[in-house]
């Protein structure tokens, strides 16, 4: 009995080893890596109120830890909820409103979990935004909202053998699973 209560803690141990790392270099970041952050920006919008944008000419303005690859990615995920929520998007010059757009944290990492037996692998993202909508000639804060999205893909390996991976998305708690990430 002795033997096999430390075969289990030996197993316990071993199977808690597990890595995370940064995924690197602009157009080397895999589809899969990119859906993940794209479902976590998407998830972020869903709450994302600008209401005071409606019928305005608007620009939109991203700043923070943006480099150009998320930059761009963030500029055209804000610009479209603008126009959804009948925003008309104009240069600065013309612009009755700005959306100022904090970038807190956007992209992904990789990580790893390894066992005995097997392991999983995963690419997890987030977006964190910061939304501020500004009369730009007073200097008004209008509203201001901060919004986050996260996301994860997680694919197994049992005995060498590696299965199907899925992609999930945070909604309020509790990771569901995305049934098509292209349109999500």
């Amino acid at each position: 009995m002795k033997n096999l209560f430390a075969f289990f803690v030996v197993i316990l141990f071993v199977s808690g080893c597990s890595s995370t790392q940064k995924t690197a270099g602009e157009g080397m970041v895999s589809v899969v890596a990119q859906n993940v952050v794209r479902i976590a920006g998407s998830q972020a919008t869903k709450n994302l109120d600008v209401k005071e944008v409606n019928g305005q000419p608007v620009f939109v303005e991203v700043t923070g830890f943006a480099d150009d690859f998320s930059k761009g990615y963030v500029l055209n995920l804000i610009r479209d909820k603008v126009e959804d929520e009948g925003g008309r998007l104009v240069s600065q010059s013309y612009a009755e409103l700005i959306v100022e757009v904090a970038v807190n944290a956007a992209g992904n990492d990789l990580g790893a979990s390894g066992y005995i037996v097997g392991g999983s692998s995963r690419s997890e993202g987030t977006v964190d935004l910061t939304v501020t909508v500004r009369n730009p000639k007073s200097g008004e804060r209008l509203a201001r909202q901060q919004i986050v999205g996260y996301a994860k893909y997680q694919q197994g390996t049992f005995l060498g053998i590696t299965g199907s991976g899925a992609y999930f998305v945070l909604v309020d708690d509790n990771w569901e699973i995305v049934a098509d990430p292209t349109y999500y």
